[in-house]
């Protein structure tokens, strides 16, 4: 069964595990909220990851592996950020974490 949230007078639908329905609606208050449920941080780095997560799921409406994350880190971010480690550190929660604070569907839905 799906949940609703509110946030300054916005309402978010979220599944039975806590992921956003509808992307398009994913912004700021959203990212707070997201990042605060999850007790991670929101970096510089963070937010680039999240935006090439989100880019590429608009692009290839799909999610793409964790290997492929760490090599568009290692272009972003440089070599000694560019890896499934600092990934880790960034997400400690994983790639589905991340999938979720980027307000991504998801992946496999069993709600």
């Amino acid at each position: 069964m799906n949940e609703w949230l509110e946030l300054a007078g916005k309402r978010y639908e979220l599944n039975c595990k806590g992921y956003l329905i509808d992307m398009s609606l994913w912004d700021e208050p959203l990212l707070s909220w997201f990042a605060t449920q999850e007790q991670i941080q929101i970096t510089s780095d963070h937010r680039q990851v999240i935006d090439f997560l989100r880019n590429y799921f608009s692009e290839k409406k799909g999610h793409p592996v964790v290997r492929m994350i760490s090599t568009a880190m290692h272009e972003i971010l440089g070599p000694d950020k560019g890896s499934v480690k600092y990934f880790h550190i960034l997400f400690p929660g994983g790639i589905h974490q991340a999938f979720k604070v980027a307000g991504l569907p998801m992946q496999h839905s069993c709600c």
